[in-house]
């Protein structure tokens, strides 16, 4: 049988601001047919092969499957209101923990939700299924000879001395339009001595602002930026592999750990569908999918492979800083607290064109 799969690029507008989203519709291999809707921040090459493997499975189920970053996520999950969605993936933690807290979440247990570590479920409402580094990405050829930076002050020394060199050259995530750009950023400001430096140097630098660590990885490999930073680290890693001028750090001084999770709301129009694509998510066939077959980090401890959960955990290459899954994330949505960190933000950054 030859699939068909459609894919539509919307673009809507958030706050003045023109942000893509991409629908893939894959339809059903057998009839009749049921529906499966699912907004998710992960980047469809990636999350694609569990979704096939999950049809030849569940033959009837037809998969709706819209792709944004991961605030806009957000902002169009909750817009929608009463309507739903089935399924809701982001790594975006503390927009996830706060439509949680504000009760858009139902329960669900399972034998795959209970094999999860304690720290990946909260709950039972909102689960974790990856787990992933934040990290520094450098394009080689700029180096001219230099060693890779191994943390964060040597990455400011070597911005330091390269100097014009870096000059609109630095990436890293829009933090007021991308979710996990915020949060990586909100979470530096707490952990980094070196936070002010940084947000001083990227200032002065002109430092640009990207939507989606595909789009900062593609300049990267282009030689249009030079470094990017905060970027995530399985598409990172993917993308190294393929263009080897890319050279990826998990900083020695911390390295922060930032789970995607997954949750069904309330109002799930295709209740049973939302189960079964979840608990294979979260099974040991499903992550050893992930493991296998894209570039994310499956999060349970008995799956086996290079870039898993369990071996992250276990390397003393870097100081990992895993962010909790919990309450402790609403300090982070707090808009007084929100508006803080983007206007200090705003202000480094006013140069920017």
């Amino acid at each position: 049988m030859i699939r068909q799969i459609m894919l539509v690029a919307l673009l809507v507008i958030w706050n003045g601001q023109a942000h893509a989203e991409t629908l893939h519709s894959l339809p059903a291999l057998e009839q009749p047919e049921s529906r499966l809707q699912i907004y998710g921040a992960a980047d469809y090459p990636a999350i694609a092969p569990l979704m096939a493997q999950f049809q030849k499975r569940n033959p009837r189920v037809s998969i709706d499957y819209t792709e944004f970053n991961t605030r806009v996520l957000y902002l169009r999950f909750l817009e929608e209101q009463p309507s739903s969605v089935d399924l809701v993936l982001s790594s975006a933690m503390d927009l996830q923990i706060k439509l949680i807290n504000d009760g858009y979440a139902q329960p669900h247990q399972s034998m795959e939700t209970d094999a999860l570590p304690r720290w990946a479920n909260w709950r039972n409402e909102i689960f974790g299924f990856t787990y992933e580094p934040a990290v520094i990405a450098i394009n080689r050829d700029f180096l001219e000879g230099e060693s890779l930076p191994r943390s964060r002050s040597e990455l400011l020394s070597l911005i330091r001395r390269k100097g014009d060199l870096v000059k609109g050259r630095i990436g890293t995530f829009d933090i007021e339009r991308v979710g996990v750009g915020y949060l990586t950023w909100a979470h530096d400001r707490q952990q980094s001595g070196s936070y002010g430096r940084m947000l001083e140097s990227f200032g002065t630098h002109h430092a640009r602002r990207f939507p989606s660590s595909s789009s900062m990885l593609e300049a990267l490999a282009s030689g249009e930026i030079v470094i990017a930073y905060n970027l995530l680290g399985s598409y990172a890693l993917a993308w190294a592999k393929q263009y080897p001028v890319i050279s990826v750090i998990m900083p020695e001084d911390y390295t922060v750990l930032v789970m995607r999770s997954a949750f069904i709301p309330k109002r799930a129009e295709n209740l049973q569908n939302a189960r079964l694509f979840l608990n294979y998510l979260l099974s040991r066939e499903g992550q050893q999918l992930l493991a296998n077959r894209s570039s994310l980090f499956p999060i349970r401890d008995d799956v086996t492979g290079e870039q898993t959960a369990h071996n992250l955990r276990r390397s003393s290459q870097s100081r990992f800083q895993p962010i909790p899954l919990g309450l402790s994330l609403l300090v982070h949505t707090d808009k007084a607290k929100r508006r803080l960190i983007l206007d200090e933000w705003d202000a480094s950054m006013k140069t920017i064109e």
